[in-house]
């Protein structure tokens, strides 16, 4: 979940009792040290806890991969980490049983199956912006990515 708060973007979490608590690697004003659930203090993250009506948005980021010309959803988190590894996971619903058995996809649960993939195999990117909480009404924004746009998206991906 990501919000904007003064026109700054920030990873965002739990909108608890119309409260967002938002995250910092820079102590911005009215950011405090960061304590773990387990009572540890960060002193190089930070966070706050504020108002959803502080807010000029919120919302979270989907993301499917375009995977024989057929999207998927991305099941594996869009990370620095796996990015580099080119490991990718999409994953598919009972909705599309035959596809996804012809494509060798594996069973995770009941409902669910998923294929791991590499970014040759990705003929396209969607990103789709959800707004969330009191900005629902605004809709969803969808932008599609191919190519080197990718490649270019997938490299500016810090965490």
């Amino acid at each position: 979940m990501y919000a904007i708060y003064k026109q700054k973007k920030y990873r965002a979490n739990k909108l608890i009792d119309g409260h967002v608590t938002l995250y910092s690697y820079s102590q911005d004003e009215g950011f405090e040290n960061y304590v773990s659930p387990r009572g540890e203090v960060s002193y190089d993250f930070f966070s706050k806890v504020v108002n959803i009506r502080e807010l000029d948005y919120l919302y979270e980021i989907k993301y499917e991969f375009l995977y024989r010309g057929h999207y998927f959803k991305a099941l594996s988190t869009m990370i620095r980490k796996l990015i580099d590894k080119d490991y990718f996971e999409i994953s598919a619903g009972i909705e599309k049983y035959d596809l996804i058995e012809k494509l060798g996809f594996k069973r995770l649960d009941e409902s669910t199956w998923w294929k791991e993939i590499g970014r040759k195999d990705i003929e396209a990117l969607k990103i789709i912006e959800k707004p969330l909480g009191i900005f629902k009404d605004k809709g969803s924004k969808v932008k599609i990515l191919e190519g080197k746009a990718i490649d270019d998206f997938l490299a500016s991906i810090e965490e």
